[in-house]
């Protein structure tokens, strides 16, 4: 009875940490999917996208904002970023950091901006909710964002 007992308890501990792999895997699979699409389809990406989904380009700089559903891809993929990237970003995914329903991604940018090159790291930060992409916070170097997307210059204090 003993050895049934353990063996029961192991398979439930089994089934249960594989449903949460599953989960987390699953979420990998949609925002690679997401990477894969806002660039060159957004309807496919948008679809990706939690009702209540949330956008914010982290920091203190001009495009430093939040969108909504309809507004990040009116706004921040129509018409903000080709303003200040005219030839796009590649991005190149460095690390993936599952938590399940949090997942991280480490990633390099390689673009040319209006005022020079502009090849900037990101942490982006992901919240899903029901197999869709609820918050996405980009966190970013705002001061290379400044001087590259929007010709601030930086000034010694004297």
């Amino acid at each position: 009875m003993r050895a049934f007992l353990l063996l029961a308890i192991t398979l439930i501990c089994s089934s249960t940490s594989l449903a949460g792999d599953s989960e987390a895997k699953s979420n990998i699979e949609i925002i690679d999917r997401f990477f894969a699409t806002v660039f060159i389809d957004t309807a496919e990406a948008k679809s990706l996208l939690h009702d209540d989904f949330s956008f914010q380009f982290m920091g203190i700089c001009t495009i430093c904002k939040s969108y909504n559903k309809e507004t990040y891809v009116t706004e921040w993929l129509g018409k903000d970023i080709p303003a200040v990237l005219p030839t796009g970003v590649d991005l190149e995914i460095v690390r993936k950091i599952d938590g399940g329903s949090d997942v991280v991604y480490i990633v390099k940018g390689k673009a040319q901006g209006i005022n020079g090159s502009y090849n900037n790291n990101y942490a982006m930060v992901f919240k899903m909710e029901g197999g869709q992409i609820l918050d996405f916070q980009e966190y970013h170097s705002d001061l290379l964002a400044e001087t590259r997307l929007h010709k601030k210059k930086i000034v010694d204090i004297k």
